[in-house]
C-alpha cells in the first residue's frame, strides 16, 4: 500500500542531476546592498538549492549550499530576463550547472 504525505513535502521543482555535457556557470560572491526578489525557486529538501532572482530589471541564480559552518551563497551573472528564464529552464534540466 503507498503512504501518501499531505500536504505533499516538496512543492517545488527539483534540480535534474547534471548531463555529461552540462555547462559550468559562473559563480561569484553576492552582491551587498543589492534587494532582489525571488521569482522561482528549486525545492529546499537537497543540500543545495537555487532561487531565480530579479534586481534592477536583471535577473540571476542564486545558489545557496548548506554547509556545517552555515550556508554558502553564491550568484550568476545578471541577465536579461529572456535569457535569465532559458538558463533557469536548463539548470532544471541539468544543461549547466
Amino acid at each position: 500500500m503507498i503512504q501518501w504525505e499531505y500536504p505533499p513535502r516538496c512543492l517545488s521543482p527539483h534540480v535534474a542531476s547534471p548531463r555529461s555535457h552540462y555547462e559550468p556557470l559562473i559563480w561569484s560572491a553576492p552582491r551587498t546592498r543589492e534587494k532582489a526578489r525571488a521569482v522561482q525557486w528549486t525545492c529546499d529538501c537537497e543540500t543545495v538549492f537555487y532561487e531565480l532572482c530579479q534586481a534592477g530589471g536583471l535577473r540571476f541564480i542564486r545558489r545557496t549550499r548548506r554547509t556545517v559552518g552555515g550556508p554558502s551563497i553564491a550568484e550568476s551573472d545578471r541577465w536579461p530576463i529572456a535569457e535569465a528564464d532559458a538558463m533557469w529552464t536548463a539548470l532544471l534540466f541539468g544543461l549547466v550547472r
